[in-house]
């Protein structure tokens, strides 16, 4: 019990701090922790009948509603509405763990009821759920360390959380169920069972992080769901709209829409062929892991501005379309207009709209639920070149651009002469060398991009976008990145598509001088595209070892020791995975029935070697429990005989009502023996290999004296 209150105290120290560190309020969680202090110690204690085990989860659903309460008055500012749900909620389950500290368990009331002291039923057990609220509390303020960007102490916070809670959890089985493993001895079995426990702790709470690390848009949308209505339609937050599109370079906003878990249309197109990318925001410049809107839109009018009509028609070109597509947002909080590279008109209903003559992007000027407007486009991408202020930005680099990008550049386009060339170079080299995932865990003091060309081997379309987009640029071909929605999904209705969040894209548009025309560069690595690197061992002589140990090491990093079977067959065939592995587990079957048939020999010849003297501690044992028994005091299955001597002692020596009272000894004489002792002499005896004949003998008459009591 004392390891499991040790974790206890740590736990509730530790949620103190940590809330306190990401709310910035330090008297509430100050308060709580010293509160939990004292429940600790179980000196305060409130009796909860066991004909009332309800009021525990009442009184939880209770201060779950008082916090309700509090947010739903609170008017945080809307770029902080996600930090101060996970706060509030992070203070909720803190606030749980202390009330459950001063909740007296059932089984100790019913034995104070039956008239047993204090000393005699020890303190009370510690709740199970002491940690799952731990957990919940740490995994609250690790979403709210991500909102700032603080990755490697989100990773260090869940990994002492899930550790912490697996460590607890073990205790509370062993306060349930007794220990698995006595003796007085340390032995070999116990030591490799609690090693094994606390690696497996580690690599749960690692794990864990990992898995929240790759969801935590999606966690996210827990708190804007909560408090989508009591905010205006139009805000944002973090650059990512409330609905379905995200208005900022930064990368990871795309990933926030991809991961949304509202699975909901945000637009349906209706269309004879696939709509395909649809564009709404375009972007020039690159630093510090965000690329930047300095775009210029102007007010654009429409070719007959006709009053009170219900839409008008804006010209974006001079071109002839050849087709055309209907768009309507399902979602009332859209603040662009979609339309595919090479636009020639859009009908719409408003006066007037915004466009950028740079890139041709578009906003509505105010937003309305059910918005449609129809689209005329071409399919020839054709036409003059960027004007030279925008072709001077498309080909921008980033400051401090690392050395080893521009080296990655040289080795990617060796060989290549023409725009169609290192166009088709780089996206081979994603498509090749990486793989498609949601979740990149990048340190904290290093650029995104950077990292991912440099380090990583996975990745997901913003990096993918953005990595082609520099690496053009290198070779002097002008680029963009574009973010919008990839649509091809087919809806309810012939001619019907779709968008939902997780259609959500990024991807570049490149100009080719060669034939003065827009090309529009998928570099997204897709999960059915085969990697050459890592099946041809050929491929660029060692570079096929070195991303094969990164991605080994990436897969360590994401998810510990499970990582690794994951990495293996990700790697290599189905069969050979499966193969392997049903070998490893064979070799583990068969050195575990080994060890058993090992154990069980070993066992049988230090019993013949010895046994008289076992089986006359057994026959001894037998008969003392018997006698015990017999008094109304029986010893557990899986209770130790020190356990059992200790409750003995602390009952009064094992004497009842029909257990007579030992002879009084004569003034100034020692005491006499005690059944705690003979148990104790028998635990010395039986594990801690001192079973002697003379020993033997002396606790024979020890029994024998006792039985006559």
């Amino acid at each position: 019990m004392k390891a499991q209150r040790v974790i206890a105290v740590i736990m509730i120290l530790g949620s103190s701090l940590l809330i306190a560190w990401v709310s910035g309020d330090i008297a509430f969680p100050a308060i709580l922790g010293m509160l939990g202090m004292l429940g600790v110690q179980g000196r305060f204690k409130w009796d909860i009948r066991p004909e009332r085990h309800y009021v525990t989860p009442l009184l939880l659903l209770l201060l779950a509603a008082l916090f309700s309460i509090h947010c739903g008055y609170a008017h945080p500012p809307s770029e902080k509405v996600a930090a101060f749900a996970w706060q509030t909620i992070a203070r909720y389950f803190l606030a749980s763990m202390i009330l459950i500290l001063f909740l007296r368990s059932r089984q100790r009331s019913a034995a104070l009821d039956a008239g047993s002291r204090v000393s005699e039923v020890g303190p009370a057990p510690l709740s199970p759920s002491l940690g799952l609220f731990h957990l919940g509390s740490a995994m609250a303020s690790g979403q709210v360390l991500l909102l700032d960007d603080r990755y490697v102490a989100f990773r260090l916070v869940e990994l002492a959380s899930g550790t912490l809670g697996v460590l607890y959890a073990a205790c509370s089985v062993h306060e349930a169920h007794g220990p698995v493993l006595g003796g007085c001895r340390p032995r070999l079995g116990s030591s490799i069972l609690r090693f094994a426990l606390l690696i497996a702790a580690v690599n749960l709470g690692w794990i864990g992080g990992s898995v929240l690390y790759g969801h935590v848009q999606a966690l996210n949308f827990i708190p804007n769901w909560l408090w989508r209505n009591n905010m205006s339609l139009d805000t944002t937050v973090a650059g990512v709209s409330r609905v379905s599109f995200s208005t900022s370079g930064k990368l990871s906003n795309v990933l926030a829409i991809m991961e949304d878990m509202d699975t909901e249309p945000v637009l349906r197109i209706t269309s004879d062929a696939s709509p395909g990318y649809l564009r709404a925001m375009a972007f020039f410049s690159y630093r510090q892991s965000e690329w930047i809107d300095q775009s210029h839109r102007e007010d654009m009018w429409p070719e007959q501005n006709r009053l009170l009509a219900r839409t008008n028609t804006f010209r974006l070109s001079n071109k002839e379309p050849t087709r055309e597509m209907t768009i309507r947002h399902e979602s009332v909080v859209i603040d662009a207009l979609f339309a595919p590279l090479g636009a020639c008109s859009i009908e719409a209903p408003f006066p007037r709209i915004l466009r950028d003559d740079d890139d041709g992007t578009m906003k509505p000027f105010g937003t309305r639920g059910n918005l449609t407007y129809r689209v005329a486009y071409t399919n020839s991408l054709s036409g003059n070149p960027p004007a030279p202020d925008t072709m001077r930005r498309m080909l921008g680099l980033p400051p401090q651009l690392d050395t080893r990008i521009r080296l990655l550049a040289a080795k990617v386009f060796r060989g290549c002469n023409t725009t169609a060339q290192k166009i088709d170079a780089v996206t081979r080299y994603f498509q090749t060398n990486y793989t498609y995932a949601l979740g990149l865990a990048v340190p904290i003091d290093e650029d995104r991009l950077t990292y991912f060309l440099t380090e990583a081997s996975s990745g997901y379309c913003e990096y993918f976008a953005s990595g082609a987009a520099i690496l053009l640029r290198l070779v002097d071909i002008p680029t963009r990145y574009v973010t919008g929605f990839l649509v091809t999904e087919r809806g309810e209705e012939e001619g019907s598509w779709v968008a939902r969040n997780m259609d959500a894209h990024a991807w570049v548009e490149a100009w080719d001088q060669e034939n003065n025309t827009w090309v529009i560069v998928e570099a997204t690595a897709q999960e059915d595209l085969a990697d050459d690197s890592l099946i041809n061992p050929s491929f660029e002589g060692d570079n096929a070892g070195r991303v094969l140990l990164a991605r080994f090491i990436q897969a360590v990093y994401d998810y510990g020791l499970l990582g690794v079977l994951g990495w293996f067959f990700d790697v290599y065939s189905l069969q050979t995975a499966v193969t392997v592995s049903l070998a490893f587990l064979a070799a583990a079957v068969s050195l575990a029935l080994f060890r058993r048939y090992r154990r069980l020999h070993g066992a049988k010849g230090a019993q013949s070697a010895k046994k008289p003297e076992l089986v006359a501690l057994h026959k001894m044992l037998a008969a003392m429990d018997r006698r015990m028994k017999s008094t109304g005091l029986r010893r557990k299955p899986q209770e130790t005989l020190h356990a059992f001597a200790e409750r003995l002692r602390s009952s009064g020596g094992g004497r009842t009502e029909r257990c007579p009272e030992p002879r009084t000894p004569a003034h100034g004489s020692e005491p006499g023996p005690s059944f705690p002792d003979w148990y104790l002499q028998y635990a010395g005896l039986r594990y801690c290999g001192t079973a002697t004949p003379d020993r033997l003998n002396d606790l024979q008459q020890l029994a024998r004296s006792l039985q006559g009591l």
